[in-house]
């Protein structure tokens, strides 16, 4: 049984895409279609057509630069590539022979033509520049090219002058709302911190339950704004190195969330190795392990175990954090460090969340030179490791 031979055809119209395929697989090829440039090339990587046709007209990047891409492709540089278009102006067809086109098919197409042109170029037709053009017509494509880039290259400022102004108003909003949240926040904690207290009066069990549900989240909330301002902080100003212990300042972040992992009912332990003095700001490596450790809680069905890890080594301090948690899908790894990223996924759902935490530790390792990885499993649980370069 002989291999079906293979067409790619890499165009937008699809009246145009049925009748090729119509044509040709009557005629026993099988027909690859594809409606852009990227597209076609991702598509010739993964395959090995004998054979191409491109639409010299196709929107984004267009038939020539196609054309160009694929020729450079090492398994497509002796692939006849075909260029069927209805531009018939003068020097279209110079111009796709330059570009790396091995024939030209003028639009209308011919039903009962086509089959013959695509069996000639499959037997080893090659239409050629001839030498007294093949200089000029280069030169003027590699202008074109040039300019096309030029162009793109403008678009692509502009655009990013936009996106860097949009980032700074929306981090002048953050930390406004923030900055005017906490201040109502600030009483509204402070008195549910004297029902709690019970300095203005006793509550029977339904009041104090009833104050106990809005202290828990009125404290999720001020966790949030603090996050928030910390994040514009942290991106926007030099952190300040003084000297500091680490393991002095991780032991005041385990015993501040052991009762946050008691509520959960999960095991939060610790292996902490005495450390040297490190220079480092103490307030920003306290929120980044606060964050990995909060996190991993959070992520921790109940009767699970968190553990902690700290060892000090002559250039580096690392620091582990590991769960046996719900763990992280390998393509979300990377984007849970991204700001207010949250993993939609059925795992994560029943977790809330500003999706601020990793995103505070990964600014403050790196402002400190450092890295964090997590390696995970699903279902199995997550490590994350903070490795912190002494200098």
């Amino acid at each position: 049984m002989t291999e079906p031979v293979i067409i790619l055809y890499i165009e937008d119209n699809h009246d145009n895409q049925l009748l090729v395929r119509r044509i040709l697989e009557a005629r026993g090829y099988t027909l690859q279609v594809c409606e852009d440039g990227p597209s076609g090339i991702s598509l010739a990587r993964e395959s090995q057509p004998a054979l191409i046709l491109i639409d010299i007209n196709i929107s984004g990047m267009d038939g020539y630069e196609t054309t160009t891409r694929l020729r450079s492709l090492p398994h497509l540089r002796a692939t006849p590539i075909i260029a069927i278009t209805a531009d018939a102006r003068p020097g279209t067809r110079e111009r796709a022979l330059t570009a790396g086109c091995d024939g030209f098919i003028l639009k209308p197409i011919n039903p009962r033509m086509l089959p013959d042109q695509i069996a000639e170029f499959l037997g080893g037709k090659r239409e050629l520049l001839p030498k007294s053009l093949e200089t000029t017509m280069l030169r003027e494509y590699n202008a074109k090219l040039v300019e096309r880039l030029e162009q793109q290259v403008r678009e692509l400022s502009a655009r990013n002058a936009e996106l860097q102004e949009l980032d700074r108003l929306k981090n002048t909003f953050l930390a406004t709302l923030s900055h005017e949240l906490r201040t109502p926040l600030t009483a509204i904690l402070g008195y549910l911190e004297l029902f709690e207290r019970r300095t203005l009066g006793s509550l029977n069990d339904v009041q104090g339950q009833a104050i106990n549900v809005i202290a828990r989240n009125a404290r999720i909330l001020s966790r949030i704004l603090n996050n928030l301002l910390y994040l514009q902080e942290v991106r926007s100003t030099e952190i300040r190195r003084v000297p500091v212990v680490i393991h002095e300042v991780l032991q005041e972040v385990i015993a501040e969330m052991q009762p946050l992992a008691r509520s959960a009912n999960v095991t939060l332990s610790a292996s902490l190795q005495p450390t040297a003095m490190y220079k480092g700001d103490p307030i920003g490596i306290g929120q980044a392990l606060r964050a990995l450790i909060d996190n991993a809680i959070k992520f921790t069905p109940d009767s699970g175990r968190v553990t902690v890890t700290l060892i000090d080594e002559p250039s580096r301090v690392l620091v582990r954090v590991e769960d046996t948690g719900i763990g992280i899908p390998a393509e979300a790894q990377e984007k849970i460090f991204l700001p207010f990223y949250q993993i939609d996924d059925t795992l994560a759902r029943p977790y809330s969340g500003a999706g601020l935490g990793l995103a505070i530790a990964r600014h403050v390792v790196e402002a400190h030179g450092g890295q964090v990885t997590v390696r995970s499993v699903v279902h199995a649980g997550s490590t994350f490791t903070v490795v912190l370069p002494r200098e």
